[in-house]
């Protein structure tokens, strides 16, 4: 179930913004006038809920819907791109048992991960012997793939803890990645607290301990080439970025003290970039201080990793599962010129577009002829339809979002 190629919106080179974006929508939703209460829903910054409940074959749980943010620590804050969680609370420092149970709690909830696709032409514009290029967005979509790394919410979510290996080189409360010390007579099932106890122990004054969180055996080169794929064939001739963001990737303690106060202080953060006093204060900062980076949190998309799908198990479903469910939607938010600029498309638009086009199908397959009962009207209607056919492939031909 595709797209139509008569859904196809022609590129002008010097459009007029507010037309192109109406034509576009009232183009990719022209065929299903004839059923207004089931049109697809605009897209929105905060999406409405579906009204019926639908059938979610890869398990219990919307896949969109019951992921959530990992718990914001005590006096903690993030970095711009909320790629990294820090936080200074005392008694992660002072308690290794709370240290623990933090660490614990924080694995329970994967990265934040999303795919995002952008197109965007350029065009060239010229007023007397000056030229100048205006870079043009055509559409930016977001899809939440979070939701694929755990079957569901509470302790299926939890990734699989991994210390550092004794014969790997890391920070084990060193300024540099090292052998030694090693847990070598600790027992597995408390090797975790035992590194926090000598966290704790530690008596350097600037000291840090880092959870990892790792997304494991996901294969993004053919979620790429399939997802090239689904905007090829709107004839889309922009240039086309695909991209995979993960956010909360990592969560840092940071020992109380005057040092690292400073060290994740925004406003003193950027004081330090702007006047370039980084160039100093990072050398300083990399060798006076203690560095924990023995644990790491474990997302697995699949039991194997990409190449060998023999036998590959996805923990949710297949790349290629996936995007069979995604590619109608996919394709009629790059038509649409979709700006998902704060939230991703929901799964309401998702099903929506699927029955949207199971509609289009079946009317497809059994056209009605109009008939007037005059031969006359009947070969004019005739006529009409082979002129617009016409049309519709030279719209196909030319493209849309072509630089220019």
């Amino acid at each position: 179930m595709g797209t139509k190629k008569g859904e196809n919106v022609p590129y002008r080179d010097e459009p007029d913004r507010d037309d192109a974006a109406s034509t576009s929508s009232a183009v990719l939703l022209g065929d299903f006038d004839a059923f207004p209460d089931e049109a697809l829903p605009a897209y929105e910054d905060t999406p409405s809920q579906p009204s019926f409940a639908p059938d979610f074959s890869a398990g219990a749980y919307p896949l969109n819907d019951w992921y959530c943010n990992p718990p914001e620590l005590a006096f903690g804050s993030y970095d711009m791109d909320k790629t990294e969680q820090r936080t200074r609370f005392p008694n992660y420092s002072t308690n290794a048992g709370t240290l623990k149970s933090m660490i614990g709690e924080q694995a329970s909830y994967p990265p934040y991960y999303v795919v995002k696709l952008h197109g965007s032409h350029t065009e060239t514009r010229r007023n007397g012997n000056k030229e100048t290029k205006d870079k043009i967005n055509d559409f930016f979509i977001k899809i939440n793939l979070t939701n694929l790394l755990s079957p569901g919410p509470g302790a299926d979510s939890t990734g699989k803890l991994e210390l550092l290996p004794d014969n790997k080189r890391g920070f084990r409360g060193t300024r540099f990645p090292s052998l030694n010390p090693s847990l070598q007579d600790v027992e597995e099932a408390s090797e975790l607290r035992a590194w926090c106890d000598k966290y704790v122990a530690d008596p350097a004054g600037v000291k840090s301990f880092t959870l990892k969180r790792e997304i494991r055996n996901h294969d993004t080169k053919k979620l790429e080439q399939l997802l090239r794929s689904a905007i090829q064939e709107t004839n889309y001739r922009g240039h086309l970025s695909v991209d995979f963001q993960i956010t909360h990737q990592t969560v840092t303690v940071y020992s109380p003290g005057m040092v690292n106060q400073w060290r994740i202080t925004t406003w003193i953060r950027w004081l330090f970039y702007l006047t370039f006093l980084w160039i100093f204060s990072w050398p300083f900062l990399f060798l006076i201080t203690s560095r924990y980076a023995v644990v790491k949190a474990v997302y697995e998309y699949a039991d194997k990793p990409p190449g060998n799908d023999v036998g590959r198990k996805p923990t949710v479903m297949s790349e290629v599962d996936w995007y069979n469910r995604w590619e109608s939607a996919i394709r009629r938010a790059a038509l649409a010129r979709m700006m998902c600029k704060d939230d991703c498309l929901d799964e309401a638009y998702r099903i929506a577009t699927t029955r949207a086009d199971a509609r289009g199908a079946q009317v497809g397959a059994n056209p009605s002829i109009p008939s007037t009962g005059n031969a006359f009207a009947d070969g004019a209607f005739s006529l009409i339809g082979q002129g617009m056919r016409v049309a519709e492939d030279f719209t196909n031909a030319r493209g849309w979002g072509r630089d220019t």
